[in-house]
């Protein structure tokens, strides 16, 4: 009785009805749109070329994308082709790098960015081939000379291009670039502590631009604006490396790819707001998607690399060879303070952990059970029974310690902290947080800021304990230990560009620099005595995609580093993508 009462409420009836309504309407939906159709990831690229930074037509039958030989010596050119497998069309050439083409709304022309000699460009070329016009002068190159950003994207008339601007005084910022006068008017202002925006990624309807606003030790995160630059609101909270943004064909979502959870992975996000969710079919080293008609494209590049050792030898008297290989991915080596010793982050195992090994690679062992963070520099302690190191995890960048032998457990002693270092006396941490550098002591405690200028990252003291020298934007300066002013150091003679680690001896320090007449990063020594750099070791075939540091031997007379072994940058093509 009182259950026939129940369903004679209206309420009842009401709620009834309206899920009735809502069934048969996604019934109705069901039998519109026909059944779900699995997706099929296949790859497009065919030969021996690296590919990369990929395009899809408006039309959806056609890939625009840059191209180079694998060995990675040579320049970026731009290549069509049919979709899904058509003849590639070379539509440029020359000895600068032409990156990330993108297609005019009308599907007539490519807009891409050129960079070569120290300065970038933004150059337009008929889809179908012909001859190209310099639209821009867009300034130096951006902070990844190794692997350039994207730098261009139409607006939605087809009339004007949104790109990267940077200037020897100004961070890199979004500009708008006008296709009949060529004239670049800047619309964000990146702030100081950043390390500027690029990136840019037109919404479909014009009406929303997304980028990425760039941090120290390779954070970022996707921020969007108003087609003018206002209305600026930030879209991720991760502070992780982004190489890539696209659109949904709707606009409501967008893809990104992010270093986040053990590897680049592809994950969209809600253009309101919300959790990003990964996209599982991409796999773990995706990098800069685009989206069609019910297509993705992305590039994929599974790399192996190994643990090389070379003599620091004058001129090209350098000998080679591995000493530490796996069936994944070995980087980021540290000698002992004794030289008995190696440390190194592998992959081997599917995630990031730390392995120890005689200094001629044997006897190799595990000492961390992460199973999941990313983990970034190594340094020993004083005495080599500890050593401390980044982890990065969806709770933030942290730094944690472990000791250097089977069985010890990391403890974390630092949070929104990275690049930490021990004095030589072990009784404090150096570390970056915040665009800025701070100590605390060996456990943790009492951080307290030394240096305040923004931009200032990768502290490490000198041999004689006399001083900490870290990166400035300004080059590599110094501050005494004891407190004090900072001071300029030395000033280094290539571009500082990615990340720049510092070692100090007691004759000078060795660091990192780009060369840009060979395309590389060196490791240089500025001599105390001389007070004059030189190039010491050129790392060839380096991975700076797995952290990029290296280790110099304490009596000076090898270096250690990460070489790429296998690496190939494909085109993946994901079919039926909705």
């Amino acid at each position: 009785m009182a259950s026939g009462k129940f369903f004679r409420r209206p309420a009842v009836l009401l709620a009834l009805a309206l899920c009735s309504v809502g069934g048969l309407v996604t019934l109705m939906g069901r039998l519109a749109t026909g059944p779900q159709v699995a997706q099929k990831r296949v790859q497009l690229s065919a030969g021996e070329d690296s590919e990369a930074y990929p395009a899809i037509s408006p039309d959806g039958k056609r890939v625009a994308y840059s191209a180079r030989q694998s060995s990675k010596v040579g320049a970026f050119h731009v290549f069509t082709r049919e979709l899904p497998a058509g003849k590639p069309q070379q539509l440029t050439n020359g000895e600068a790098s032409d990156i990330a083409p993108v297609w005019s709304p009308d599907g007539s022309t490519l807009a891409f960015l050129r960079a070569g000699d120290g300065l970038t460009e933004c150059i337009v070329v008929p889809a179908d081939g012909g001859a190209e016009r310099k639209l821009a002068s867009l300034g130096g190159p951006g902070a990844d000379a190794a692997q350039p950003l994207p730098a261009v994207s139409w607006n939605a008339d087809g009339k004007s291009l949104v790109v990267v601007q940077s200037g020897e005084k100004q961070l890199p910022a979004l500009a708008v670039v006008p296709l009949d006068s060529g004239k670049v008017q800047r619309i964000t202002n990146p702030p100081e502590g950043s390390e500027g925006d690029s990136t840019p990624a037109v919404s479909p309807t014009g009406s929303s631009i997304a980028f990425v606003r760039h941090t120290q030790n390779e954070g970022a995160d996707i921020y969007l604006c108003d087609a003018n630059g206002a209305g600026l609101r930030r879209l991720t909270f991760d502070d992780r490396g982004i190489r890539g943004i696209a659109w949904t064909r709707d606009g409501a979502d967008l893809l990104y790819s992010g270093n986040r959870v053990g590897g680049w992975r592809l994950w969209r996000v809600p253009a309101y707001g919300g959790s990003p969710r990964d996209l599982v079919i991409s796999g773990k080293q995706a990098y800069y998607p685009a989206i069609g008609r019910n297509r993705l494209a992305y590039t994929d590049s599974p790399t192996v690399s190994a643990i090389w050792r070379a003599t620091l030898a004058a001129g090209d008297a350098v000998e080679e060879h591995p000493v530490i290989r796996s069936t994944g991915r070995e980087v980021n080596p540290s000698w002992s303070p004794d030289s008995s010793k190696i440390a190194d982050v592998s992959d081997q195992s599917g995630a990031d952990e730390i392995f120890v090994s005689d200094a001629d690679g044997r006897n190799r062992v595990q000492i961390t059970q992460l199973k999941g963070p990313r983990v970034g520099r190594l340094r020993w302690s004083p005495e080599g029974k500890t050593l401390i190191f980044d982890a990065s995890s969806d709770h933030g960048q942290e730094v944690f310690t472990v000791p250097a032998s089977p069985g010890g457990k990391p403890s974390r002693v630092l949070l929104n902290a990275s690049n930490a270092s021990y004095s030589h006396d072990g009784k404090w941490i150096y570390f970056q947080s915040r665009g800025q550098i701070w100590k605390a002591t060996a456990a943790g405690g009492n951080p307290q800021a030394i240096v305040e200028e923004h931009g200032a990252g990768q502290p490490v003291e000198s041999a004689d304990a006399r001083y900490i020298y870290f990166r400035s934007r300004r080059g590599i300066w110094r501050i005494p230990t004891g407190g004090g002013d900072a001071e300029e150091a030395f000033v280094p003679e290539h571009d500082m560009w990615g990340p720049t680690t510092m070692q100090p001896t007691k004759k000078g320090v060795y660091y990192t620099e780009f060369e840009r007449s060979a395309r590389s990063m060196v490791v240089s020594f500025y001599d105390f005595s001389t007070k004059k750099s030189s190039i010491v070791f050129r790392l060839r075939n380096a991975d700076w995609q797995g952290g990029g540091s290296y280790s110099v031997s304490p009596d000076g007379k090898s270096i250690l580093y990460a070489r790429v072994d296998q690496s190939q940058t494909n085109l993946m093509l994901v079919e039926n993508f909705r």
